[in-house]
């Protein structure tokens, strides 16, 4: 869309100052102007965009970095950040908080170590459970994954947690991640 506007720009130019006298032109210059404007807000109603388009960037990418042993409910909190646009993941809470109304994606990819039996997680939003995943149970280290994709308002909590009411499991540090961004 760039062009256009140019284009408008540079011929609303040339009509004021392309003769000698521009005071003549100012007649002219304010049709061509209210005839740009006119065209740009078809344009818009044709396109659906009836309010701009924010390019706020928010993405976030962190690990747990050490070994935990979850109790029912207890958030994960991973607390390494690799990314974190817009500063909306808190790495002391666990929680990410929307700050804007928007379509989010969110995963999840953690480990059982060898030595554990089995993990139970949820991502959550606010309250609700939006995404699960487990570990199974098995020889050696079992991986989990979990994903969503959700419309947030402004403020509201995504976050990982232990699955209600199990007993206590044990999470991998140092492979465990935690990611979301808003599309």
């Amino acid at each position: 869309m760039r062009n256009p506007y140019i284009n408008i720009l540079f011929s609303t130019v040339l009509l004021v100052y392309g003769e000698k006298d521009c005071c003549r032109n100012i007649g002219k210059s304010k049709a061509a102007l209210l005839g740009a404007i006119n065209t740009l807000q078809r344009t818009n109603r044709l396109l659906g965009e009836s309010s701009p388009i924010s390019s706020i960037e928010v993405a976030f990418h962190a690990r747990l970095k050490p070994y935990i042993t979850l109790g029912s409910r207890q958030t994960v909190i991973f607390d390494q950040l690799i990314t974190n646009i817009g500063q909306a993941y808190n790495k002391h809470t666990g929680h990410f908080t929307a700050p804007y109304d928007g379509i989010y994606f969110f995963a999840c990819t953690f480990l059982r170590p060898y030595n554990a039996t089995v993990l139970h997680l949820q991502m959550v939003k606010n309250i609700s459970e939006i995404s699960r995943g487990h570990a199974a149970s098995g020889g050696g280290s079992q991986t989990g994954a979990m994903n969503a994709i959700v419309y947030l308002h402004k403020e509201d909590i995504v976050k990982v947690r232990h699955f209600p009411g199990f007993g206590p499991e044990i999470i991998h540090g140092d492979w465990s991640f935690f990611t979301g961004y808003r599309i």
